[in-house]
């Protein structure tokens, strides 16, 4: 009785330290997520998470864009993020910086009469290298004095050889083209399946793996029933040529969203924020651009004001805007769409079941492959793992370990199996020949253990028993 005690105490104290420790910060690239990338790609990411090209150092672009909250600030009882210079905040809810690499660039639809594509909230940069260049010289957010500046930063930098190697050994001298090459790997960066994981429940269900729930699927009913939701105008659930759903059309709109007191409290009483009207012309006052929804239960506050705490919220807003009083007046009254929200007529089952249904867009989705670890018997159960190297074909196993009194796991089954379903690859255990390290995407446990990602390194054979010890944990759950 005592042993299982003391190996409970030791797995909650192991699993509880690790994932503190990692969760206080911002959550960079594994080294083998890094090693399937270009060069290029790799560059991006070394930027995208350097916290010393703003001014004073200690932001960086990761810092609004965190990967644990679906690359949005992960300080979530904020509607504004806060900026490197102390005091400073933007004006807007930092919008999801997943899946903006699909946005066309922004222009005028002649036929549809509308503003579509482009970045930001208020489509200023016409696309994604020109919102690359953006936040490192406002200064609400990076607060650089001009592009020198920041290149002079990244000579400095522990990948500024890395930098020469992609692009030429005299790129830095001229800081204009240094500088927009570093906008290209960070948008080389944002088109990587870090940004673009397309692994939600609703994905898979589209691919006829799995069938969504009663409620989830009354929800999609009326996600996309005109008469009822009618959400799918703008949000596109599914596609003409099978493509995935980005779940939005890029285009830009007025809600009649009120204004955030606690913006006002920063701003002055009679701050307004026009929108796309500030970029193309005050006839667009008061629309910005429809986000994807995707992720969007991991992206509270809600709205480009972050007005809203709650998805639930956000539902009844469009629901009942134009018939209950509590939400108050527009922020801007102009422009405002009157024909597919406002009143309707949803009722709170129904509400709850749009809602329900948001959850299936969520990535990360697993399906019944997952690693599952026993806190009773200290056993870690591998349905399936993948084994690769570069000097050899990949292979796959059902494994098992066993976490033994000195805290390592014991390999005690190795069996080689195979797959049909080659989409599963990127949820699937894998071990890599070359630097000993098993990639856990996820780890399922007992109700007090939640769910975990991880990494396991291999430890040198001792007296014939293969062993690995925990390196890395992150509670997800």
């Amino acid at each position: 009785m005592r042993l299982i005690q003391k190996k409970l105490s030791f797995i909650t104290l192991l699993f509880a330290a690790l994932g503190q420790n990692l969760l206080a910060d911002i959550t960079p690239l594994s080294l083998l997520e890094e090693k399937k990338l270009t060069l290029e790609q790799q560059l991006g990411g070394k930027i995208f998470f350097d916290t010393n090209l703003s001014s004073p150092p200690g932001q960086s672009c990761a810092s609004c864009h965190d990967l644990k909250t679906s690359l949005t600030d992960s300080i979530q009882n904020s509607p504004v993020s806060l900026g490197a210079a102390l005091g400073r905040t933007g004006t807007r809810n930092t919008p999801s910086a997943a899946y903006s690499a699909f946005s066309p660039e922004f222009h005028f639809d002649q036929e549809e009469g509308l503003f579509i594509g482009g970045q930001f909230l208020d489509g200023r940069a016409k696309n994604l290298k020109e919102q690359a260049k953006g936040p490192f010289l406002n200064p609400n957010e990076m607060n650089n004095t001009n592009e020198k500046s920041v290149i002079e930063k990244i000579k400095g930098a522990n990948y500024v050889q890395l930098f020469k190697q992609v692009y030429g050994q005299q790129v830095l001298n001229n800081p204009e083209e240094a500088y927009d090459k570093m906008a290209q790997a960070i948008v080389a960066f944002e088109n990587t399946s870090s940004f673009n994981q397309f692994t939600s429940k609703y994905d898979y269900f589209l691919a006829g793996r799995i069938n969504l729930s009663e409620q989830e699927e009354k929800g999609l009913e009326l996600f996309e029933d005109e008469n009822k939701g009618n959400c799918a105008a703008c949000h596109i659930s599914k596609t003409e040529d099978g493509s995935l759903p980005l779940f939005t059309d890029f285009t830009y709109d007025n809600l009649g969203v009120p204004s955030n007191p606690d913006i006002l409290a920063l701003k002055g009483d009679g701050f307004i924020d026009v929108g796309l009207g500030e970029t193309v012309g005050s006839e667009e006052n008061g629309k910005f651009k429809v986000p994807s929804l995707r992720n969007i239960t991991k992206t509270a506050p809600y709205m480009h004001n972050g007005s809203f705490s709650e998805l639930k919220e956000v539902v009844d807003f469009y629901n009942t805007r134009d018939i209950d009083d509590k939400w108050g007046a527009p922020e801007v009254s102009k422009n405002m769409n009157t024909e597919e929200l406002g009143d309707l007529k949803l009722t709170n089952e129904e509400v709850t079941a749009i809602v329900a249904f948001l959850h299936t867009l969520t990535d990360g989705y697993q399906l019944e492959m997952n690693p599952i670890f026993s806190v009773e018997s200290g056993t870690l159960e591998l349905p399936y793992v993948r084994t690769e190297s570069v000097n050899q074909p990949d292979k796959f196993y059902s494994a098992q370990l066993h976490l033994n009194n000195k805290g390592f796991f014991e390999l005690t089954h190795l069996h080689e199996t195979s797959i049909t379903d080659f989409s599963m690859l990127s949820s699937i255990p894998y071990y890599s020949v070359d630097t000993g390290i098993l990639e856990l995407p996820t780890i399922e446990g007992s109700t007090q253990m939640g769910a975990y990602i991880g990494q396991l390194k291999y430890l040198p054979e001792n007296n014939g028993k293969i062993n690995f010890e925990l390196s890395y944990s992150k509670n997800i759950k």
